[in-house]
């Protein structure tokens, strides 16, 4: 119940309040929660420092991460004071014409993105543009916060598809038909939180990848979209589109599957080497993380 009120206070206030104000309580918040919360603070500290090769990590970049999230979700509980306008004035898009050029093939299209910026309004910003999004999920704890987050996403028209609420084989016929259907399938490719994923380097260390967006690929010839929509030093975003991720030819299928996933896996690391204290891990990411959040 806590959460759930934490939740639905944030997005009235949110709403009724200026940006600036909401952006300032929600850095104060953070702050206090960054304080009294140890361990989430070790675990972003260890994060930095694996990522920038450093064990010299400032206390305040390790709040700067704890603020940046907290303004990410200001963000998300607007949504619905969002419209395309807006948008245009918010976000600055670049590389746009490689998700286009990859639906023009009409098998649809894997936005992949990791836990970075603010990758929920990425996918606002497609659906507002016109583009057909199908957000995989994951399943809150709470049912009212799982409803919430729903609606909040369904605000801005992004259609979801949870992975925990039904079969395994009924979220991959969801998923493939999306594809089929030209439509985008946005998929967060950091964290494999089911432990079935391909182990593989991440700044220096091992970690365990999800191998979705390689097989999903593989199985439909859609293309892999890298998109990241992370926020500047002006206040503004900026939305990067990287070209698609290639299909091997001519190699077995296990092995396609692992260069595209360490290719997925290369192009999330470029970005967060770039935008650090906007990665959110609150949790030490080489260590298994519970497939349910609060």
């Amino acid at each position: 119940m806590f959460f759930y009120l934490f939740y639905w206070l944030g997005s009235r206030a949110a709403l009724l309040l200026p940006l600036k104000v909401s952006y300032w309580i929600a850095s104060r918040t953070a702050d206090f929660w960054s304080r009294r919360s140890l361990v989430d603070r070790e675990a972003v500290r260890l994060n930095l420092c694996a990522v920038l090769n450093t064990d010299q990590i400032s206390p305040e970049m390790v709040n700067e991460v704890f603020r940046n999230f907290a303004k990410y979700l200001v963000d998300f509980f607007r949504f619905s004071s969002l419209t395309p306008q807006r948008l245009r004035s918010l976000v600055r898009i670049e590389g746009l014409e490689n998700m286009k050029a990859a639906l023009s093939q009409g098998r649809g299209a894997i936005g992949l993105t990791a836990h970075l910026g603010n990758f929920e309004l990425a996918g606002a910003v497609l659906s507002l543009m016109g583009m057909s999004v199908n957000a995989v999920v994951l399943t809150h704890q709470n049912s009212r916060v799982d409803a919430f987050f729903t609606r909040q996403r369904n605000r801005v028209g992004v259609k979801i598809i949870p992975i925990q609420k039904q079969t395994p084989r009924e979220f991959y016929v969801k998923c493939v038909s999306a594809l089929r259907g030209g439509e985008i399938l946005a998929l967060v490719g950091d964290r494999d939180f089911f432990s079935h994923g391909l182990e593989l380097p991440l700044f220096g260390k091992t970690i365990k990848v999800p191998t979705g967006p390689a097989n999903f690929s593989l199985k439909t010839g859609a293309p892999i979209v890298p998109g990241f929509l992370v926020r500047e030093k002006d206040g503004s975003y900026s939305l990067f589109f990287e070209k698609p991720i290639a299909i091997p030819r001519g190699i077995p299928r296990e092995e396609a599957e692992k260069q595209m996933t360490q290719a997925c896996l290369n192009v999330m690391a470029q970005y967060i080497r770039r935008y650090p204290t906007q990665w959110y891990g609150f949790r030490e990411f080489w260590r298994q993380i519970p497939a349910v959040i609060i």
